[in-house]
């Protein structure tokens, strides 16, 4: 049976400074996505960008299971370097939530800087597993 799944994201980023102030920035979206069947689909796919130097890039991947909940598969990449648009990669994290059928489910989670420190965003995932009527 098909399922509806609603998924929100909040991404509030931090550019630590040593010099100066920190920079700020987030960024949110909203997405609702009809998964018919068991194959994995891309739900939600958000970026946020601040400071002149941090990017951040959510993708969530979402695949409907037998028993009507869903599972997601997150994954948030931080990259840090001379501009937004950089190809550094300096941080990483992977995660799983699983929505159960007519609930709603949400995860946080923090990716770092793993490789100079300081810099991180914080993300906020909602989602809601509803069936679609005919």
């Amino acid at each position: 049976m098909a399922r509806r799944l609603t998924a929100s994201g909040y991404i509030s980023g931090v550019d630590d400074e040593t010099f100066g102030s920190n920079e700020y920035g987030n960024a949110s979206l909203v997405r609702e996505t009809i998964l018919s069947d068991s194959v994995p689909q891309n739900v939600l796919s958000l970026e946020c960008r601040w400071g002149g130097e941090c990017r951040v890039e959510l993708t969530l991947v979402a695949q409907a299971l037998d028993n009507g909940d869903v599972r997601v598969n997150g994954n948030a990449k931080l990259f840090e370097g001379t501009s937004e648009s950089t190809g550094d990669l300096d941080g990483q994290r992977d995660f799983v939530v699983l929505v159960p059928r007519g609930k709603n489910a949400s995860h946080s989670e923090r990716v770092n800087n793993d490789d100079e420190g300081g810099d991180y965003a914080d993300i906020t995932v909602t989602f809601n597993n509803s069936i679609v009527e005919d």
